[in-house]
């Protein structure tokens, strides 16, 4: 029995130190689609502005070719509308908290290491400042200070570079899918919101290993 014990533990002492951690801090540029709205012969484009994206992440790599991560990112992303000759804006951010899964295409202990993710998580989209006179906000939508959570979607891909023993260097692109916002995004009887919101990141990212 006491044998046994032992064996137990010296396998779970090899499983702790073949699996490695990675932390590190995030930064970049984010690109989102356009919306339509319409109402009757009335149409404009509604979304968020392009905008810097910073956040941080804490992953293990429990596998040879696989890992998995938490992720959190704040992305300054002002809304705006623009259509029949007439604009709005409105101040505006997007915190994202997703849990991604990674597939590498070498193993790990490799220097070098591209990858593709997926995964999925909420999307908390927040309104901001004064919302004053909009002129579309009485016959399309209102771009409203208030918030909305909805669930979204990752893809991506990306490589890391093992720059020294404890700190990796890793680039990624990413597209956050999710649903049309129904609040922040607000519109007025009768018109409809068609289409899926795609937030393009492109970040780089310097993490501690161990």
């Amino acid at each position: 029995m006491f044998k046994s014990l032992i064996c137990v533990a010296i396998l779970a002492a090899a499983t702790a130190s073949a699996q490695e951690w990675d932390v590190g801090i995030t930064g970049g540029f984010a690109m989102a689609n356009d919306l339509t709205v319409k109402n009757g012969a009335n149409s404009a484009n509604a979304g968020f502005k392009n905008g810097a994206v910073f956040g941080v992440y804490a992953g293990q790599d429990m596998y040879r070719y696989w890992s998995g991560e938490a992720n959190y990112l704040y992305r300054r992303s002002d809304l705006k509308m623009e259509g029949n000759g007439k604009s709005s804006t409105l101040d505006g951010h997007t915190h994202l908290i997703t849990g991604d899964i990674l597939a590498h295409f070498r193993p790990r202990g490799a220097r070098i290491r591209p990858f593709v993710s997926f995964g999925g998580g909420i999307k908390l989209m927040v309104g901001t400042g004064n919302e004053g006179i909009q002129p579309l906000g009485n016959t399309l939508a209102a771009l409203t200070a208030t918030n909305e959570t909805m669930p979204v979607g990752e893809v991506g891909a990306g490589v890391k570079i093992q720059l020294s023993k404890m700190v990796r260097l890793r680039l990624q692109v990413r597209d956050f899918i999710s649903g049309k916002p129904n609040d922040v995004i607000s519109t007025v009887p009768g018109a409809t919101m068609s289409g899926f919101s795609n937030d393009i990141l492109g970040t780089v990212s310097l993490g501690l290993t161990w």
